[in-house]
């Protein structure tokens, strides 16, 4: 039996332009193959006219001679993406080599590379594609910087290959009446790469020794409870609009109250206490002790003894039974925790059944009238994603409705301080989680590149629940962040920025006075601005202390005073109405796509 050991064809992604691929099969003499390439449209390549053709075509039943067989293809200029499917088919008495798979992350078969076949035919494929486009531009992540006209500069790349130097250009003008002055000089860390929009999932993750509950609410006007709770789950509030002052997931607790006991009690479960007991406790309490027989105190801690009923005889507004016998002796204090302290109960429906004051628990509990309410918002640091590809640690989050302020992604640690403040301080890490974690979910392949991956992100910071199904963006600064959200490996030099400066000309005489009347104030900056011109005295260059940062003509102030005839050209560097960002890129190597990154200009200008 004759082998074809293997199959050499250069298997990257074509450019948009006609090449020639060479390829050999290696093989022992007098293996036989046929080897037949087709595109997308079923267009078949004829290695005679080495074009594409409609009717089928292939390289017929080709005897290998002295080990290796050599060849060419020509794959033609497109138009649109293209995919060149190739098989390489055994003929009879020919096997290929052993077949040693490889796979993608999502478990698919990764065809090129994987070596040869368990059967006759072994398959490859090629993609073309047409020339992207990488855009480099400006942007302003808090609206800080407005401007009335934008120059981008577009620079059209071969998908995944590289370039040579490429200069480039964009500018952006300031509104009418601002200008801007220059904070510093650019470099790559000021360029920011926005991910694609992501949406959050409807289920945030506890980590481990995170409190979700960080810290309550404002207490609100009505914040207590208008009648007694002796059921259900539907609790009403006193005259409060509950929509502005709570939310679904809220966790709810209550002020403990106490009391003193009147008269021992010295078996059964019957107490009477100093005060009317509806005031101070609801069924489902549980009872402790403050102070009082240490032996009694502990068998209230051994188990949960609760309030059983109120009232039980119906002939004493001071008396309640326990769920427990326990002797208690006159004058002891006890403590009333609603159930609501020890088992977490949460807000599920805000204004039930369209009632403002009214709520509903996820539990059922009794209350006491008047019990004081405190809500607690979920707040939680990691988050499901609809793909958490492209994302790595230290990007943070620039809109979203529902998200905190200066939201980064970040690992988790849950640590503790030990000996504080001291030489000996050591901090000890109790539990941690991942920035991000796909949760052992296989991500999304696409022609071999993975395009998404569903899984966790961390933050920074604990978000409220109402960031659930919230749809956010996310970005990083600098070259590594290019790379990690486009696949684009740039490299950045000979950057800057400069200000075209403003020219405007006087339309009044001026004598030794530092008021100058000026046609247009546009794009002059009070204490910012110098101004040179005829007459202008050199020996001292004038500042603009006030009248700029205006539209129109007007009068502006120098700092030293000046002599000046009317229709003199002054001019003011320093600060203007458009800023122009120059310099090189070089693509090391393209992503797949088209993409756009852009200089945060509020790290490089200012309007005052």
């Amino acid at each position: 039996m004759e082998i074809i050991k293997s199959f050499n064809l250069d298997l990257s992604d074509l450019r948009a332009i006609s090449k020639t691929r060479n390829f050999t099969v290696i093989g022992t003499n007098n293996a036989a193959f046929s080897l037949e390439i087709k595109n997308e449209d079923n267009y078949y390549y004829n290695f005679t006219t080495n074009a594409f053709q409609a009717t089928k075509a292939r390289l017929n039943n080709v005897a290998i001679d002295s080990g290796i067989y050599k060849g060419h293809i020509t794959f033609p200029t497109i138009t649109d993406d293209d995919q060149y499917d190739i098989y390489l088919f055994a003929e009879p008495g020919t096997k290929h080599v052993d077949y040693n798979e490889v796979r993608f992350a999502d478990g698919s078969i990764d065809i090129n590379s994987s070596i040869g076949s368990n059967s006759l035919l072994m398959q490859k494929v090629i993609y073309q594609y047409t020339d992207i486009t990488l855009t480099i531009s400006t942007t302003s992540p808090t609206s800080a910087i407005t401007g009335s006209a934008l120059s981008n500069d577009t620079l059209t790349i071969s998908r995944g290959k590289n370039s040579g130097l490429i200069p480039f250009s964009l500018s952006k003008t300031s509104s009418s009446g601002e200008s801007y002055k220059i904070l510093k000089q650019p470099t790559s860390d000021d360029i920011l790469s926005i991910a694609s929009s992501r949406t959050v999932g409807s289920a945030p993750e506890k980590l481990p020794g995170e409190n979700e509950y960080p810290e309550s609410r404002t207490a609100f006007t009505g914040d207590d409870i208008n009648g007694a709770i002796t059921s259900g789950s539907v609790v009403r509030m006193d005259n409060t609009d509950l929509s502005a002052v709570i939310e679904v997931g809220d966790k709810i607790t209550t002020d403990a109250t106490q009391d003193t006991v009147d008269g021992n009690v010295l078996s059964g479960v019957k107490v009477v206490m100093d005060n009317n007991v509806a005031n101070n406790m609801a069924v489902g309490d549980r009872i402790t002790m403050r102070g009082g027989a240490a032996i009694t105190a502990s068998l209230f801690e051994e188990k949960v003894i609760t309030v059983a009923a109120l009232d039980p005889d119906g002939d004493n507004p001071k008396e309640f039974s326990m769920s427990h016998s326990i002797a208690i002796l006159d004058g002891t204090t006890l403590v009333f925790n609603s159930t609501i302290n020890r088992s977490l109960t949460t807000v599920t429906v805000v204004e039930t059944s369209g009632t403002a004051t009214d709520f509903t628990m996820s539990q059922d509990i009794q209350f006491r009238d008047n019990a004081p309410l405190t809500f607690w918002p979920r707040k939680n640091y990691q988050w499901p994603l609809n793909t958490v590809h492209g994302l790595e640690p230290r990007m943070f989050v620039i809109s979203g409705t529902n998200v905190t302020s200066d939201t980064r992604i970040s690992k988790y640690e849950d640590t503790i301080t030990e000996l504080a403040n001291t030489e000996k301080e050591r901090v000890i890490i109790k539990n941690r989680a991942p920035a991000l974690n796909a949760k052992g979910v296989k991500p999304t392949v696409t022609k071999g590149l993975v395009t998404a991956q569903s899984g966790n992100v961390v933050f920074n910071k604990q978000q409220k629940i109402a960031l659930a199904g919230d749809t956010i963006q996310i970005a990083g600064y600098g070259t590594d962040q290019i790379f990690k959200v486009h696949g684009y490996q740039l490299r950045f030099t000979d950057l800057a920025i400069a200000l075209t400066p403003v020219t405007t000309t006087t339309t009044a005489a001026s004598f030794d006075s530092t008021s100058v009347v000026v046609a247009a104030r546009d794009g002059i900056m009070n204490s910012v601005s110098t101004v040179s011109g005829i007459g202008i005295d050199p020996s001292v260059v004038p500042t603009v202390s006030s009248g700029a940062n205006a539209s129109g003509a007007g009068t502006i102030v120098l700092s030293t005073a000046q002599t000046l005839e009317n229709g003199v050209t002054l001019t003011f560097p320093e600060a203007g109405k458009v800023a122009t960002i120059t310099g090189n890129v070089e693509v090391i190597k393209a992503g797949t796509g088209d993409a756009t990154i852009s200089f945060d200009v509020e790290k490089l200008i200012a309007t005052s």
